[in-house]
């Protein structure tokens, strides 16, 4: 026997894979209820913007309702979402446990958490779709878009993944049918450095933004010119 006994390598402990009972149960029981209600309807504006996002992509829509999650499941209904979730929906353990299972990320607006950043980073790594509104918050203006965050862009590019803006139309009545527009997946990589600066993060935003108001116009051009042919 060797007086140096040899070390045995170190066993790397595998991630349990996660069920996704809860998350499944939800959005079968929930598909006939929102198709009633929402009749989605969803746009490519042309050929380049593929039918399914098979890999890990960060979807970016506007944010206009706190029923947008939903809007975003209708689109993109072929894939298991993660989405942003602010503080306050995990404050009890049975809102906690369920939006754990919905894959929600927590993340605090008041006091961001660099955990919150890496959660986003770590699944889109993985090849998960992850849903961030970039605007930050709720906006009620239907005419314009707020200040686009950074963090989507710093997201992206550590991940090397897409980024793929979103339009959600807004709706007069509640039982006005739901139109999306989905643009075409953008590389945030080819538009930033590989250390990227400020300035290059502050363009990259707004380029996305700007891809954004061409899908409001898509939008406009297309649907209010047919609404008012209709009514003349």
């Amino acid at each position: 026997m060797s007086l140096v006994e040899e070390k045995k390598p170190k066993k790397v402990k595998k991630k349990k894979k996660k069920c996704n009972f809860v998350y499944d149960f939800v959005k079968v029981t929930g598909v006939l209820p929102t198709l009633i209600w929402f009749r989605p309807k969803t746009v490519r504006v042309n050929q380049n913007v593929p039918k399914r996002f098979k890999k890990g992509v960060l979807i970016a829509p506007n944010h206009g309702s706190f029923l947008d999650p939903v809007r975003v499941h209708c689109v993109f209904w072929y894939r298991r979402l993660h989405c942003l979730a602010t503080k306050n929906l995990f404050d009890t353990k049975l809102k906690n446990w369920f939006f754990n299972q919905m894959n929600c990320i927590m993340i605090d607006k008041d006091n961001f958490h660099m955990s919150s950043f890496r959660g986003v980073c770590e699944r889109l790594k993985e090849e998960k779709a992850v849903v961030v509104f970039p605007e930050g918050t709720v906006n009620r203006d239907d005419e314009s878009l707020k200040t686009y965050k950074s963090g989507v862009i710093l997201m992206a590019h550590i991940s090397h993944k897409p980024v793929v803006p979103v339009y959600f139309a807004p709706v007069k009545h509640w039982y006005s049918r739901r139109i999306s527009i989905v643009g075409e997946p953008i590389d945030v990589n080819a538009l930033c450095g590989a250390v990227p600066t400020m300035e290059e993060i502050e363009k990259a935003s707004n380029y996305i933004r700007e891809k954004e108001l061409e899908l409001m116009q898509y939008y406009h051009d297309r649907f209010d010119k047919k609404k008012k042919n209709k009514e003349s």
